[in-house]
């Protein structure tokens, strides 16, 4: 008698249920070959209404294991897997938690063929959401912290290749990641497991840095640079170093201001920085510039980004896709933006005004109007305390060199800027008094 047909008679018979169960048990337990496990549950699922669930469910869960247990090729066993999710597909209001299971075995496959891709986007089909079955919190994050770690898996690549050879963008990468975390927050707070959300964590800080969000970044690396220091389970001392590694990156990367400043005040406090042997002595090089707004030479910054203990992301190096060589970062680039605001703030210590012009030559930009914008703009967010002069094309540092403009200075702007809006007043109301008059006019205007 053939399998289908063994299955079949089993199906059919008037036994009672748990005899049933291990007629089918039985018939499971010495297959092997691929194409005979295809056909078993094929089969169980086929005859499941006469079945019924409380066969067909412990059955089918009974069937996954003996696959996951099996003795076969890796090839196999994905192919088993894999027609498993297919034939459980047109009932899986009733074998979820089944399917489930399946989705986690072929992910735990994926992960350790390190096609992180694929790994993650099977998980993304678990229901973490059911009215079938209850659903732990300690479940739901779980399998959401698989998916970030699969998603951001050598997430500075420009794609991963997938099953079809599609690419899949680093960007959009980070976006599914991002969305998934805003949605698993609240979830984190109720988790039991320690090493959830320490995972959890590290992923919010490669969101952070991936999406240029660089002081959340670097709290949040800094966080987990302490974690475990105490001698409480976490992060080895390696793995702190290179966290403590990429908050410093991270404060280079952030704009130039306040808020940055707060920042680098805690990272300079910090001893495993300062310590001679702690292995950081291009991050303590770098945050003693950092902090005490040294002008950041060219060179320097090439000898950090070649051998900084966490290297900074490709992606923050280009801005047009270019070609770099060992320790080079593109015009325009994250990095190139952030260490033009840092020699501008830099600037604003030592001299109390500059022509655009040789500010333009101090920042190794092209020209005294790109010095001006770059200056414009951190004066709009209040990042930087100065004037521009764009008559005269000078920027007056206020509370910089010599100290600035006096106040009797200050003063006489301040008289200026209010006289300037008196006359833009009256303008206004001149123009008023036209349009109610002689209304004709406006119109043939």
């Amino acid at each position: 008698m053939s399998l289908q047909d063994s299955i079949t008679s089993v199906a059919s018979s008037s036994v009672p249920q748990p005899d049933k169960f291990t007629a089918l048990q039985s018939l499971l337990t010495p297959l092997e070959n691929p194409s005979d496990l295809q056909t078993y549950v094929t089969s169980v699922l086929a005859h499941a209404p006469s079945l019924g669930l409380v066969v067909s469910r412990p059955v089918i869960s009974s069937y996954i294991s003996h696959i996951v247990d099996i003795e076969c090729s890796q090839a196999d066993k994905e192919v088993l897997l894999r027609h498993g999710l297919t034939v459980l597909q047109p009932t899986l209001v009733s074998y979820e938690e089944q399917e489930s299971v399946v989705r986690e075995h072929l992910a735990s496959l994926y992960e350790s063929q390190g096609r992180s891709i694929q790994a993650a986007t099977i998980l993304r089909g678990i229901k973490l959401e059911s009215g079938q079955r209850v659903i732990s919190d300690d479940y739901r994050v779980d399998i959401s912290v698989r998916v970030l770690r699969n998603l951001l898996e050598d997430v500075d690549t420009d794609a991963i290749k997938n099953d079809e050879d599609d690419a899949v963008p680093a960007a959009e990468r980070i976006l599914l990641a991002e969305d998934l975390i805003n949605k698993t927050a609240a979830l984190i707070l109720k988790s039991s497991n320690a090493s959830a959300k320490l995972h959890f964590k590290l992923a919010q800080a490669r969101v952070f840095d991936a999406r240029k969000r660089f002081l959340e970044a670097c709290a949040k690396y800094y966080e987990l640079s302490h974690h475990g220091s105490e001698g409480e389970a976490g992060i080895d001392a390696d793995d702190r170093l290179a966290c403590l590694s990429a908050a410093v990156s991270c404060a280079l990367l952030a704009p130039a201001g306040p808020a940055r400043g707060r920042m680098l005040a805690s990272l300079a406090k910090d001893e495993r920085v300062k310590d001679p042997e702690g292995g950081l002595p291009l991050e303590h090089a770098m945050l003693d510039k950092l902090f005490f707004d040294n002008l950041l030479p060219a060179e320097d910054v090439k000898a950090y980004i070649l051998g900084s203990r966490r290297k900074i992301p490709k992606s923050h190096l280009i801005s047009r896709g270019a070609q770099l060589g060992e320790g080079d970062y593109e015009q325009d680039s994250v990095l190139d933006r952030a260490v033009t605001e840092h020699n501008l703030l830099a600037a604003s210590k030592l001299y109390a005004n500059i022509s655009f012009s040789e500010l333009a030559e101090l920042l190794g930009l092209g020209s005294g109007d790109a010095a001006e914008g770059y200056a414009a703009k951190m004066i709009q967010e209040r990042r930087l305390r100065a004037v521009i002069d764009r008559v005269d094309g000078i920027i007056y540092f206020q509370g910089g060199g010599r100290g600035g403009l006096d106040e009797a200075e200050r003063e006489n702007l301040k008289s200026w800027d209010a006289e300037i809006l008196g006359v833009c007043l009256q303008v206004e109301d001149v123009v008023s008094l036209i349009q109610k008059q002689y209304p004709e006019f406006v119109v043939g205007v």
